[in-house]
Parts: C-alpha cells; structure tokens; sequence
C-alpha cells in the first residue's frame, strides 16, 4: 500500500526538527536503523546507518549550535519526497577539526529524502560546501 504523501511529508519535517533541536532520542521514530545519508558537510561525504549520523548531528551541534533549518517548498511522490530548504548557523565551536570561528552562515540547498514504512531509508543533501567553507574564512579567496 503507497504511504500517503501527508504522512510522508510529516516525516520529513520531524526529521528536519531533529536536526533544528538535536533530539536525539527521537531518530529511532524517523530514521532507519540502516539509513544512508549523503552529505557534503559529513567526513567522506557518506553516513551508513543510525548512529553515525547521530554522532554527526552532535558534532554539527556542537560546532553550530543555533543550527536551524527552514524549509521552503516540498514536493513527493512514491516515497520519495523533495525538499527545498535554507539553513542558518552560527559557528561558536568546533567542527570537523575547525575551531570556531564566530561566523554566520547561510546556505541554501535541497534533500531528496525516501521514506519507506514510515521512516527515512535514504537522505541525499545538496548544497554548495565551497560556498559553506567561503562563509567561514576558510578559502583562500
């Protein structure tokens, strides 16, 4: 039975209010034990399973702790769910081995998200890492 575009839409939108309040303990209801998630911001661009994004979550918090993202337009079908979103973060700690640097960042990107039975079994994050690391004073333009 095709899971109801609602219920899959409401999914993601938990998922993106976990990452805007790091509520760990609530990635079991949202996110496959197994689930990939490809991310230009994450070590080797690639997560493989539940806890090592959590981890990642928790260092993205730590290094961006106002971290919040907002979604713009959302669009899906068959599972599979599109989704338009801006991310707003200021860095007062450590990430990925760079000290903090007390910049604002904007970023602006898209996810394409499948859902199966309820849960997220694979996030692909978009975005623009150069412009990300531009942000930061970390290029050497």
């Amino acid at each position: 039975m095709a899971q109801a575009t609602s219920d899959i839409e409401q999914c993601v939108k938990e998922w993106i209010d976990i990452w805007n309040n790091g509520a760990y303990e609530r990635l079991p209801d949202v996110l496959d034990e197994s689930a990939t998630v490809y991310d230009p911001g994450a070590p080797g661009g690639v997560l493989e399973g539940r806890d090592e994004f959590e981890v990642h979550l928790q260092e993205l918090r730590t290094g961006f702790p106002d971290f919040t993202i907002e979604i713009g337009e959302m669009l899906s079908e068959d599972g599979v769910v599109m989704t338009e979103w801006t991310a707003t973060a200021t860095h007062d700690g450590q990430f990925n081995d760079i000290p903090a640097t007390n910049r604002k960042i904007e970023l602006q990107g898209m996810s394409k998200t499948v859902v199966r039975d309820g849960q997220i079994v694979e996030d692909q994050v978009c975005h623009d890492f150069y412009a990300f690391l531009e942000q930061l004073g970390l290029t050497d333009e």
